[in-house]
């Protein structure tokens, strides 16, 4: 973080006011501003919300709006003999156009009744500087090449994003006004209890306990390499989008696009996923393979292999979100496979390089009201237990590779476990009544942690030649143990 910052500061410094133009402000709402607060300076806590001292242009506004803020701070009364006498006391009385000129801002304006209008409009003058002030810090930067270009587009990010976070004036919200929006809220799912109202991750147990992924959700989905990280991913990714036309953007470090479609079409089409990368195929593997790639090429599934950090990701699925606002739609969801492989930031402690990825990647589903799917390794106290007598333990969330910061991140977290590493043989018959036999392996999914419902645990079966995760029919499921509450 200290590096990012850094790099930022010296992009800051470039900074340099453009020549022959006077930047955007507006003097008569800074005066009006400051006289409403002197007229009745109660109004000081509403605008002090929405403006800070450097929001001025005039330095002589700045010097009175830091003395109102001290006054407030002390709990004094804000009015023209107050500041004056602050301002004296300062010896900066004369710096400001003396008692005259404070006491005429009073004089300025009206009424105090519009002051957080007149606070706004300093505001929005204040973003515009702040704006031209980083375009010119980039334009020169550039022309230095000082920097790489990576950090300049980071540092560039940093500030905009700090700059729009101007613009949020209004988060504390009051409950009177909101509780009667939430009591309907209620009524109207007490009309239908058993919908899921966010996105389906198609497995029963785990819709039923979560109620479908959320916006603004970091689910975190995590398993020993090997166990089928990737291939749950993949098929709740599929699921969304071929089943409930769900646009997907997923962001791989391990595979290939090429790699990752040969999944789901193992997955649509039900063909081995070794034969379709051999091209070992026959007419009817050709038939479901050609039904798999037309539902899949109906879909908006969109998929990143760069080597990403968490800002290129948030960047780039902003964009992604903004063009498909255009044409009408929505970016559903982001699954990002996998969290260890991140392109860091810093050159901090590894533990640190993860907590700042998964805070990252939770302020971006939080910023762009989407849920984020995050893959995350295991650390090996898992197969330190597996090798002890207890060979069945199942994840904990201490387990969490590298840093508890996932665990406090995270809104969902949901472990593959594998109940031993044996397949057995099912035999699955289609609707032809032709039978194909599988190997498949019993397998469990669980809600370890659940920000917003209860914990709970279901029984799948996992087939490896298709990358398919399958529900255990309810007998199976209760042979296994599986499905209770944990």
């Amino acid at each position: 973080m200290a590096a990012k910052r850094a790099f930022t500061n010296k992009l800051e410094a470039y900074k340099t006011e453009p020549k022959g133009k006077v930047p955007p402000n507006n003097m008569e709402a800074e005066q009006c501003l400051l006289g409403s607060v002197l007229l009745k300076h109660e109004v000081f806590d509403s605008v002090a919300a929405i403006v800070n001292p450097p929001d001025f242009y005039e330095p002589r506004h700045i010097i009175i709006f830091e003395t109102m803020k001290e006054l407030y701070s002390q709990s004094r009364s804000i009015d023209s003999l107050t500041v004056a006498e602050s301002l004296a006391t300062k010896g900066q009385l004369e710096q400001v156009g003396g008692v005259s000129y404070v006491s005429s801002l009073a004089d300025s304006v009206p009424t105090y009744a519009h002051a957080t209008e007149y606070a706004e409009i300093v505001r929005n003058k204040a973003m515009l500087r702040n704006m031209i002030d980083m375009s010119t810090a980039i334009v020169e930067a550039a022309y230095r090449e000082e920097m790489t270009t990576t950090d300049i587009i980071q540092s560039a990010d940093e500030m905009l994003f700090r700059v729009s976070k101007r613009t949020q004036t209004e988060s504390v919200e009051e409950v009177r006004e909101k509780v009667s929006g939430v009591f309907e809220s209620i009524i109207e799912r007490s009309k239908n209890p058993d919908a899921i109202d966010g996105l389906q991750t198609g497995f029963r147990k785990i819709d039923e306990c979560t109620t479908g992924l959320k916006n603004g959700q970091l689910v975190i989905i995590a398993a020993r390499p090997g166990i089928g990280k990737t291939s749950l991913a993949i098929n709740i990714a599929y699921s969304l989008a071929v089943k409930h036309q769900k646009n997907i953007l997923i962001f791989s470090f391990e595979m290939s696009s090429d790699d990752l479609i040969r999944r789901m079409l193992a997955v649509g089409s039900r063909v081995h996923l070794q034969n379709i990368r051999m091209g070992r195929i026959d007419s009817k593997d050709k038939a479901q393979l050609m039904h798999a790639a037309g539902a899949l090429s109906e879909t908006n599934i969109f998929i990143d292999t760069a080597d990403n950090n968490v800002y290129e990701m948030r960047a780039k699925t902003r964009a992604k979100k903004s063009e498909l606002e255009k044409q009408g739609k929505t970016l559903d969801l982001v699954v990002i496979d996998y969290m260890q492989l991140v392109k860091p930031n810093d050159s901090v402690p590894r533990e640190q390089q993860i907590s700042q990825i998964s805070r990252g990647f939770k302020t971006m589903a939080m910023e762009l009201k989407m849920p984020v799917i995050a893959l995350s390794q295991l650390n090996r106290e898992v197969e330190k237990r597996e090798k002890s007598a207890d060979k069945t333990s199942p994840p904990r969330l201490s387990d969490l590779r590298e840093s508890g910061a996932i665990e406090q991140d995270a809104d969902l977290v949901i472990f593959i476990h594998r109940d031993g590493k044996d397949a057995s043989t099912t035999t699955e018959t289609y609707e032809s009544g032709e039978s194909v036999n599988r190997q498949v392996m019993k397998c469990k999914l669980i809600i370890a942690k659940n920000r917003n419902g209860p914990v709970s645990e279901q029984g799948v079966w996992f087939i490896p030649e298709l990358t398919l995760f399958q529900e255990m029919s309810s007998q199976d499921s209760d042979e296994a143990g599986y499905g209770s509450a944990i």
